[in-house]
């Protein structure tokens, strides 16, 4: 069949109506949408192919098969003619398109788009225009009911969950009080060599300690020590390097002249 007098039969046959024709055609479809075509196009065989796809593909339908007719897609049964014995079936290839007939294409397709996001335009402004009048009314009690009737039930929001309480803590971990004069009096109490665990062990003292507070408490120790180095306070014996830790001694305070001893 002719694509162009397919075109006319589809549309004739689902109840197509043209509302619009300018520089397309524009019909409107039982099931609500749009079927746009160019009024003119520059290739009226191929355009028409084109139609005739995208109005099937619109309307949900396969295209029929051979020795198949429209009227046989709607519930007759046809015989298709025996066809000829052939070596080899014939392949049927489709025109190929122009980059030009594409883009074509593609405008019909996103005007389709067009018109339906116009349409649902078109009635959100409507509703828009009904609710401003009614705003009027909203304060007479005889037609309150009436009014209500036609607003959206707002969705109550959904009751919030109870806030679960942490659970409690499956031991109490005391917290180490760590400042520079504390660490200053754990290195004295060192005769040979320490490093900074062997200060914090000294300072736990055998408490029990949460891991993240331990974090802390090495932390803290770590700066106090750095800051007496540098005050002279203690002396770095041996640099750390790979996993090895710096190793430090202690400075004898001399109580009368309040300057170090190196021991």
């Amino acid at each position: 069949m002719n694509a162009q007098v397919e075109l006319r039969q589809l549309l004739t046959d689902h109840g197509a109506v043209l509302i619009r024709q300018k520089k397309h055609l524009v019909y409107r479809l039982p099931n609500g949408q749009n079927f746009v075509t160019a009024k003119t196009p520059d290739n009226p065989d191929v355009a028409a192919r084109n139609n005739v796809h995208n109005l099937r593909r619109i309307l949900g339908i396969t295209p029929p098969t051979r020795g198949e007719t429209m009227s046989d897609q709607e519930g007759a049964v046809a015989l298709a003619a025996p066809e000829p014995p052939s070596a080899t079936p014939a392949v049927q290839e489709l025109p190929k398109e122009s980059l030009k007939e594409r883009i074509r294409g593609a405008i019909v397709v996103e005007e389709q788009n067009q018109e339906r996001v116009l349409a649902e335009a078109q009635a959100v402004e409507r509703r828009v225009n009904m609710l401003k009048a009614l705003l009027p009314f909203a304060e007479d009690p005889t037609i309150e009911a009436s009014l209500r009737g036609i607003l959206p039930i707002p969705e109550q929001p959904a009751p919030s969950k109870p806030e679960v309480p942490p659970p409690p803590p499956e031991a109490i971990t005391e917290r180490v009080q760590v400042t520079r004069q504390l660490v200053l009096a754990a290195t004295q109490t060192f005769d040979a060599a320490f490093t900074i665990n062997d200060v914090m062990a000294m300072m736990i003292n055998g408490r029990q300690v949460d891991p993240v507070e331990r974090t802390r408490i090495r932390s803290s120790i770590a700066t106090a020590i750095v800051t007496l180095y540098e005050r002279g306070q203690v002396l770095k014996e041996q640099e750390h390097f790979g996993r090895q830790q710096t190793i430090w001694r202690k400075v004898t305070i001399n109580g009368d002249s309040h300057r170090p001893v190196v021991t």
